[in-house]
């Protein structure tokens, strides 16, 4: 009998198949770069290089950590460290050059980390610690300045635009942390404190042992949502503030941070839905409301993800137990939802902020505080997930997704870090680093 190869459909994903597969995003995104006398930068979206999509052009920014040129640069300095093709690292530092030769100290008025200036100077710092150039921590250290330039300044307070939230401004003191660490200057733990007294200023005071925060109400920016609920997971919500006060407690040792956190925890803790072994954080919190507002997001930006960065966090600064447990509780939540496979209203896309991308970040990131090989098992499960969902063609692969649930039917292959192909290339290389015992460079939220 004669014996014929199997179709492809049918062969085994190994490990080189990840590496693979985000060298084939590289391949995409270089089809799309544009080069000018200042650098290299490259559309948010394929709608956006061809003029559409109004959404995009509102909120996404062709700069930004998030959806822009640093992020994508940031995932070209990983496939350089994975690969050693220098190539890559060229590729990051035009990204690089593009942002250092247009930048403005004017665009520091939106200074947060993921989408704005700060990100810029993550990127800045990254490639630093890559190549050593000073010119790139100088570059960084300008950003930090201008930041705290650009401030509203009441008394001790400071704020920008008057968005608080993690995702929003607040992120800055992240970044303030950074550059306070590699610098040494006290100043810049100073402007960290500034930011987190200016957002401990508005805390709700539920009781003496718990508070929480209400810095957004998305009815505003989508209608079909309910008004007046509470906003309480990470990338805007008082998780996302527990996070910050805990990293700033690490950076000073002063009590009273830690216990603004412990006190955030404990609201967390009131208003999550749990069973004998799990624990999920609503979407959007009703208060007053008898009937839950029953969408459970998932992901890093409104999910179990996002609970896990900060509970994570908190275990690794203070040891207490409670949070190993309310981390493996997240845990949990997400097997239960049925990641990768089970597709909810909380879960649809591929992203790093809200879709598989950061559900794999998640499992690759201290996979033993889980019992067991669980989630070493779902990380390559949620890696096939990613890696054949894409579209793959002679220039290269990528994913067409919603950015937002609201509006599924506008779907479009974003190229950015947290928002499309680079983020989910970006998760795939680090499968595979792990895998192949390679360090590579990381995300804030999944330092281990």
């Amino acid at each position: 009998m004669r014996r014929i190869a199997l179709p492809n459909i049918f062969n085994p994903t190994s490990i080189e198949d990840y590496l693979n597969g985000a060298i084939e995003t590289a391949r995409w995104i270089k089809s799309h770069e544009i080069n000018d006398n200042n650098g290299r930068h490259w559309p948010v979206s394929i709608k956006q290089a061809n003029n559409g999509g109004a959404l995009i052009k509102t909120y996404l920014n062709d700069r930004t950590l998030y959806s822009g040129a640093a992020g994508i640069s940031f995932f070209f300095i990983q496939l350089y460290e994975v690969t050693g093709n220098a190539e890559y690292l060229d590729e990051a530092k035009a990204g690089a050059e593009y942002l250092i030769n247009t930048y403005d100290p004017e665009l520091s008025i939106k200074p947060g980390l993921h989408t704005g200036t700060a990100g810029e100077g993550f990127l800045a710092l990254t490639l630093y610690n890559k190549t050593n150039e000073k010119r790139y921590l100088d570059h960084a250290i300008r950003i930090a300045d201008n930041i705290y330039d650009k401030a509203i300044k009441e008394g001790d307070l400071i704020h920008w635009k008057g968005l608080y939230d993690y995702m929003g401004d607040g992120s800055v003191a992240l970044y303030w942390i950074k550059i306070f660490k590699i610098t040494g200057d006290n100043k810049y733990l100073d402007f960290a404190k500034q930011a987190l007294e200016s957002i401990l200023a508005l805390r709700i005071e539920d009781d003496e042992n718990t508070i929480h925060w209400s810095l957004l109400n998305v009815h505003d920016y989508f209608s079909e949502v309910p008004d007046s609920g509470v906003i309480a997971n990470f990338a805007h919500g008082t998780s996302g503030i527990v996070y910050l006060l805990t990293l700033l407690y690490e950076a000073t040792n002063d009590p009273a941070y830690l216990r603004y956190a412990e006190r955030g925890i404990n609201y967390l803790e009131k208003i999550a839905i749990k069973d004998e072994d799990s624990s999920i954080i609503p979407y959007i919190y009703l208060p007053d409301s008898e009937e839950p507002y029953d969408v459970y997001y998932l992901g890093l930006c409104h999910g179990p993800v996002g609970s896990s960065v900060v509970y994570r966090k908190l275990f690794k600064v203070t040891g207490d137990e409670k949070y190993l447990e309310g981390y493996r509780r997240f845990n949990q939540a997400l097997i239960k939802a049925g990641v990768p496979e089970k597709r909810s209203r909380g879960y649809w896309n591929h992203c790093i902020c809200c879709g598989a991308s950061g559900f794999l970040l998640h499992f690759l990131t201290d996979p033993d505080l889980i019992p067991g090989q669980i989630n070493h098992t779902l990380a390559a499960r949620t890696a096939n997930s990613i890696l054949h969902d894409a579209f793959v063609d002679e220039n290269g692969r990528r994913w067409y997704d919603a950015w937002t649930r609201v509006t599924p039917w506008d779907v479009d292959s974003n190229l950015g870090l947290f928002v499309g192909d680079s983020g989910n290339a970006s998760a795939l290389l680090s499968l595979y680093a792990k895998n192949k015992g390679i360090k590579i460079s990381t995300l804030p939220e999944f330092e281990a």
